[in-house]
């Protein structure tokens, strides 16, 4: 189906499902749990929006490969003799069998094992072994997908054709990831949180804090901002504004701080391929230098900081990809679609590319918080889907701490929905999302 055309055939009942969607509310069971739905958002978010896929540190030398899977395709990150980074859709051009079957490694070049064909890292066909004198090899090298790389990280892209265009984006989160020092850093660990649930599940619970003091008791302790996203009430508020003033002092005296920034979505037809962002700076508690459980350094201080200004940096890149970081190391969060009830949320630790473990950092210190807290929110995102799937499961409202939700959801339903839907999105639920 053509992305925002009528619907045909035998999905037009998602449609009529989504216009009868309503605002403030969870969404209806078959759009956290139909195969058909999930076989749309594949279509209509995936194959239209670029998803972070890694960082260029993961595959430092020549040969070097990484597997990213994504909503059921398998791509192939891999670097070149020459240094450049490709993308490939891990399938082979003889008769469609997986060409890479390791998750990552190093390969002089890329071989299928089923029948022998053999590509370069670049994607051409180099061998194909007893084809007819007709058959041309430079027509059949591997299929090529979207790839951008944005201050380090590997964005890729399911788009036939061209994809969207991400330049206003990058323009806007490329001065908080060199702050950071993006670039130049590296995946100090890596981590895979399998979930049992809806990839949109996974999304909701970390855009909304109403379940921060029920359920992260470590967060909610080096967190102040949970103050005003997790509790919301007068005294939570005054003690997060008082805090917040005194950080943007310090860290304003140390150069450190940027305007907030956040794209403004169109409302037209151009929203089924508009990529969108946003980025901001935030204190953490008082006396916390960092996101550690002492609330001490973990790490050598990375990017442009001078010294530690006791901050945080959020930034959303598209709507599976995430980042909060610190003076001395950064975590990006991947939320990344298996199947209609099936997601990882993929999390990799970056420290500054000199740093040495063992010497200048320890990886449990450096994993604690988001490792003790996406444990949490795997647990309750699984309950959460469980519920979902029960006879007695109706659409809640949303409380007055899940407004990001509602334009999460906003922003969904017009992606997924017939033009009805779109003409339905305001500009205050488009700009809910991200909290901007």
């Amino acid at each position: 189906m053509a992305n925002g055309g009528a619907a045909t055939g035998s999905d037009g009942w998602i449609d009529d499902l989504v216009l009868a969607q309503r605002p403030g509310h969870s969404l209806d069971q078959s759009l956290y749990v139909d195969p058909a739905v999930f076989a749309r958002d594949r279509e209509r978010v995936f194959g239209n929006h670029w998803i972070m896929a890694g960082h260029v540190s993961q595959i430092p030398e020549p040969g070097d490969y990484l597997l990213f899977d994504l909503a059921g395709e398998s791509i192939i990150l891999v670097r070149d003799r020459q240094g450049a980074v490709h993308a490939h859709f891990n399938v082979c051009r003889h008769r469609g069998s997986q060409v890479l079957l390791a998750p990552s490694g190093n390969a002089r070049q890329l071989v299928c094992r089923y029948h022998g064909w053999t590509y370069a890292c670049d994607g051409s066909l180099q061998a194909a072994p007893r084809m007819p004198d007709d058959f041309d090899v430079r027509e059949h090298g591997l299929e090529r997908c979207c790839l951008r790389i944005v201050e380090g990280l590997m964005f890729v892209c399911l788009a036939r054709g061209a994809a969207p265009d991400l330049d206003a984006v990058v323009a806007g989160v490329t001065p908080y990831l060199r702050l950071h020092g993006i670039a130049g850093a590296r995946v100090a660990h890596r981590e895979v949180y399998p979930v049992d649930a809806n990839w949109k599940l996974a999304v909701e619970n970390y855009l909304e804090c109403y379940h921060c003091k029920p359920a992260h008791p470590e967060y909610c302790s080096v967190e102040i901002k949970a103050d005003r996203i997790g509790d919301g009430s007068p005294a939570a508020m005054a003690r997060y504004e008082a805090r917040h003033r005194e950080w943007s002092a310090r860290a304003t005296g140390l150069g450190a701080t940027l305007p907030d920034f956040g794209t403004e979505l169109p409302l037209d037809e151009r929203l089924l391929r508009a990529q969108f962002g946003a980025a901001y700076r935030a204190p953490l508690r008082a006396g916390f230098r960092s996101a550690t459980q002492e609330g001490g350094p973990v790490a050598p201080l990375m990017g442009s900081f001078k010294d530690y200004d006791g901050g945080e940096t959020a930034l959303g890149i598209g709507p599976c990809t995430y980042m909060l970081a610190y003076n001395d190391y950064a975590t990006f969060f991947q939320f990344v679609p298996r199947a209609a009830e099936k997601s990882d949320i993929v999390i990799s630790w970056l420290v500054d590319a000199r740093a040495r473990e063992g010497v200048d950092y320890e990886r449990d210190r450096l994993t604690w918080l988001w490792s003790v807290t996406t444990a949490q929110d795997k647990s309750i995102i699984e309950a959460n889907a469980a519920g979902i799937r029960s006879s007695r499961y109706a659409p809640g409202r949303s409380s007055l701490l899940e407004l990001d939700l509602d334009g999460f959801r906003e922003w969904y339903l017009a992606m997924i929905g017939p033009a009805a839907r779109r003409q339905k999105l305001t500009r205050r639920g488009a700009g809910r999302y991200f909290g901007i």
